[in-house]
């Protein structure tokens, strides 16, 4: 005689099985490859996504030119085509399109971000926020021996651009002259003013302020508030609402005032190193919540010169208006332990923020950095020395890493990866996705190698089976002591807490509107709870 019970649990710790596959599967799709063109014949080209930015429900990538042969600094021949470009997607099935064109001798859209304004020139609050999409780069013109550094703000009612021109300088124009690599809002705590600051290479740090009557909506300062500096800044940030700025080992701090100062917070000068300002020093500036106190911290990537390891440090305040340093991690170690046999001899990461995003497995809060690896050894597949396929490394809420390879392991036929440099979650409503971007040309020949992959989280097969009339509700979710189950028909029930691995926890029966179940014992994990016929998961913290 078939037992039909143990049958029908059989059947149901094997579709918890596949599951528990389904959730872990990761499935990486190729959302944009350069060399193609959009709708109007635009040329979707560039050697590197440098930002990936989610705004207004549509997904923006900010794509560069430099090493690129169809720009004609690299050998190109047509001059309107194979600059910065600013590109758009509507929604994961459309086309890539152009939405700017930032214009001749722009080669990058240095930097792609969204802020929101909520001042006025006289710091009185505005009627609804401005949240607005910004971009600058710096364009220098050879024949008139000038340089252009500008922003380019978003119109959304009619997907135009508006521009505000910050500084118009002299040559040189190469180098790290005009780089300009962030943007940050702030509001001074003793004038009540907002300001956008911008950190323009070595000239220093500049500001302006919202102005919504000019379609560029900033109206920026001629000269810096500090600067020169001998470093380019990569970095700018509010921690604790004081603004920092990175610049080769030195981390600045603003003093908030009608006559505003700088003063150095941290110096990693004591560790010795000798700065080449191509590398930068302090990179990807972040500012996190501290996890040794109910303020912020500052995380960042150690990367000094040509023997960069990408350190990882934490800053955390000290009471007396400086840091503490604490280590975290080298990146190199945790590339030789994936690449097993190789030696990395140079890492050079953190291109952006450490990007941070809640696992919707585990609701653990995760921070993304990508970088490039220089390698040796162990027969691993290169591009000009750098490993081929792009690897990212992930922090997680415990302050331990992981190292993730975009789309898995690179294959020989496979084109070059090389660089993680931007991520971001999926701007699109329904879609449980992020997006990652890069490839770092290194001064080698690029063309068309910028690249967009997308990485599915497979929430589908659990989602699907709770998207049926439930006539339970379970929650909280994520819970850390107490499940409850509410029963809305007013009937009796059987319950099961079942690992992913198909195991039955515990089982019991209830008759009540409201079922209390004490999981505090439960390892922390995703688990499913089964009432009657229906599967609910939750996340035990």
């Amino acid at each position: 005689m078939i037992d039909l019970k143990l049958t029908k649990r059989s059947l149901l710790l094997l579709l918890l099985v596949a599951l528990n596959n389904n959730l872990n599967t990761q499935v990486w799709n190729r959302s944009f490859t350069a060399g193609n063109y959009d709708s109007k014949s635009k040329l979707l080209g560039g050697s590197e996504v440098l930002q990936l930015i989610g705004h207004k429900k549509m997904l923006f990538a900010s794509i560069g030119y430099w090493e690129d042969g169809n720009n004609i600094w690299y050998g190109g021949s047509n001059n309107s085509i194979g600059w910065g470009q600013i590109n758009r997607l509507d929604n994961p099935n459309a086309n890539w399109q152009e939405d700017l064109f930032l214009g001749t001798n722009y080669l990058r859209p240095e930097i792609l971000k969204q802020v929101i304004f909520t001042k006025d020139k006289l710091g009185n609050l505005l009627p609804k926020p401005d949240t607005v999409l910004i971009s600058a780069g710096y364009s220098p013109n050879y024949f008139t021996r000038k340089v252009n550094v500008t922003s380019f703000v978003r119109n959304d009612l009619n997907g135009t651009w508006g521009e505000s021109l910050i500084i118009n300088g002299g040559f040189p124009a190469g180098g790290d002259n005009y780089s300009i690599r962030d943007l940050q809002i702030h509001n001074d705590k003793q004038t009540g003013l907002e300001y956008i600051f911008a950190t323009i290479g070595t000239k220093g740090i500049f500001k302006g302020q919202y102005n919504p009557l000019v379609t560029g909506k900033i109206d920026w300062l001629p000269l810096p508030e500090y600067g020169p500096i001998t470093v380019r800044s990569l970095g700018i940030e509010i921690a604790n609402d004081t603004l920092y700025f990175s610049s080769g080992d030195k981390l600045y701090k603003r003093v908030d005032g009608l006559i505003p100062s700088y003063t150095v917070a941290h110096n990693f000068g004591d560790l010795g190193a000798s700065i080449n300002s191509a590398v930068g020093g302090i990179r990807g500036l972040t500012t996190i919540k501290n996890p040794n106190g109910s303020n912020e911290t500052l995380l960042l990537m150690w990367c000094p010169n040509g023997q960069s390891s990408g350190i990882i440090y934490r800053l955390e305040p000290n009471g007396l208006g400086g840091f503490n340093r604490i280590y975290e991690t080298t990146i190199s170690v945790l590339v030789e332990n994936y690449l097993p046999g190789s030696t990395a001899k140079y890492i050079l990461g953190a291109y952006n923020e450490f990007y941070q995003y809640i696992d919707p497995l585990t609701s653990d809060t995760l921070h993304l950095v990508g970088f490039e690896a220089n390698v040796i050894g162990g027969g691993h597949l290169t591009w000009n020395g750098y490993y081929k396929g792009g690897l990212f490394a992930t922090r997680n809420a415990t302050m331990q890493y992981s190292i993730g390879e975009i789309n898995g392991s690179i294959g020989l036929n496979d084109s070059a990866l090389v660089a993680n440099r931007c991520y971001v979650t999926s701007p699109f409503p329904n879609e449980n996705a992020l997006y990652y971007g890069g490839f770092d040309p290194n001064s080698n020949s690029s063309t068309n190698k910028a690249w967009i992959f997308k990485n599915d989280f497979q929430l589908t097969a659990i989602s699907e089976l709770s998207k049926q009339e439930n006539k339970y509700a379970v929650y909280p979710n994520p819970t850390q002591n107490n499940l409850f189950i509410e029963n809305t028909k007013s009937e009796c029930y059987h319950y099961e807490i079942i690992s992913l691995t198909g195991k039955v926890i515990s089982t019991d029966e209830s008759c009540m509107d409201k079922q209390i179940i004490d999981v505090s014992n439960l390892p922390p994990n995703l688990y499913i709870i089964r009432i009657g016929e229906e599967l609910f998961k939750f996340i035990k913290m």
